[in-house]
């Protein structure tokens, strides 16, 4: 019954395209234990370098975890039409470089994931608090969590692959070759406000530490051409590519 409660899955759920395949809205997501690695990755770091002030980012990083509410939606879809630069889900079209990340996908799922505002207001009372540094470490600990509430997402999508068949890449408006913009058709598409997502008019999500974009269900011969999606990515000194 608890299940039940945390998380609704629904053939045809209300509020989503009449076309999607299956809905599921996630009120709280398990995201893996934080890990100092990848925290130390978003707060800029070198990679295999452990900060000087490593006990006390801990100490920061252990009461920033106390403010997540990890949860996520995803809504997958049948692929209506494809090309190299757009991909076509129920009536929407969506523009990007679709065929370099979600090349031979059968089906997509559009999904939405938060860790809630309250990391944000956290960073930013600490901020007018005059310890910057606290700050910085909260905002990069709501980074990771953003992210790794959106890994655990993948899991729940992962239910519904077929046989010989794995996750691609995610991809996001706002990067490699999707305007930002295009988070429009994405919000038609999941049901991100029942997980607190809002789209403001800069295209930017409320709460901020929260994730949107798009995944394929592909033939694993497809998908494992890729590690990661920074393998598709042209930037190769950023500090952030794994």
């Amino acid at each position: 019954m608890a299940e039940e409660l945390k998380s609704a899955t629904a053939q045809h759920a209300e509020g989503a395209s009449p076309e999607a395949l299956t809905t599921e809205v996630c009120l709280d997501l398990p995201i893996a234990p934080a890990d100092s690695v990848e925290i130390y990755r978003y707060l800029g770091y070198p990679q295999q370098t452990a900060p000087r002030r490593s006990e006390q980012i801990s100490e920061i990083v252990s009461e920033a975890l106390k403010s997540l509410h990890p949860r996520g939606a995803y809504a997958v879809y049948k692929v209506c039409g494809q090309t190299a630069h757009s991909l076509k889900l129920s009536d929407i079209s969506i523009s990007g470089n679709i065929g370099d990340f979600l090349e031979d996908a059968g089906r997509v799922a559009v999904f939405a994931v938060t860790v809630g505002e309250e990391t944000s207001r956290l960073a930013e009372a600490v901020t007018k608090s005059g310890d910057a540094f606290s700050a910085w470490v909260i905002d990069a600990t709501g980074s990771w969590a953003a992210e790794a509430a959106a890994d655990a997402l993948m899991l729940r999508i992962g239910r519904h692959l077929h046989d010989g068949e794995g996750l691609t890449p995610r991809y996001s408006p706002g990067y490699c070759g999707m305007e930002l913009g295009e988070q429009r058709k994405l919000f038609q598409l999941v049901q991100a406000n029942a997980v607190g997502v809002t789209l403001m008019p800069s295209m930017l999500m409320h709460p901020l530490k929260s994730i949107s974009g798009l995944v394929g269900l592909a033939p694993m011969e497809s998908v494992s051409r890729y590690h990661s999606p920074c393998d598709l990515c042209p930037r190769t000194g950023c500090h952030m590519r794994r």
